[in-house]
């Protein structure tokens, strides 16, 4: 949850750094106006359905720096929980060795 707290931090704060230009997820969805307390709801909200790999579409990458970053997040999402499985798998695994 924090990691997914820092990375939409970084995701709204990219398109802010860039002035909201125009091709930005901010503007084409008109949040450049609302309450930083939605705009970090938003941001939250897309940054946990693309590390799980959901991704609704509802809020997607505009620019080429957004769909880099959300190329990168998603390969992270995949490699957590790639390794999360595995982990389990080998818990599971050596309990059926023990019995």
């Amino acid at each position: 949850m924090f990691i997914n707290h820092i990375y939409c931090c970084f995701w709204f704060f990219q398109a802010k750094l860039l002035d909201f230009p125009n091709d930005c997820w901010v503007v084409v969805k008109g949040f450049q106006d609302d309450t930083p307390g939605r705009q970090y709801l938003v941001s939250y909200y897309w940054a946990f359905q693309t590390l799980t790999t959901v991704g609704y579409g509802d809020i997607s990458a505009e620019s080429t720096v957004e769909k880099l970053m959300a190329c990168l997040w998603m390969i992270f999402g995949v490699g957590f929980y790639s390794y999360t499985i595995g982990n389990m798998t080998q818990i599971v695994q050596s309990l059926d060795d023990e019995s």
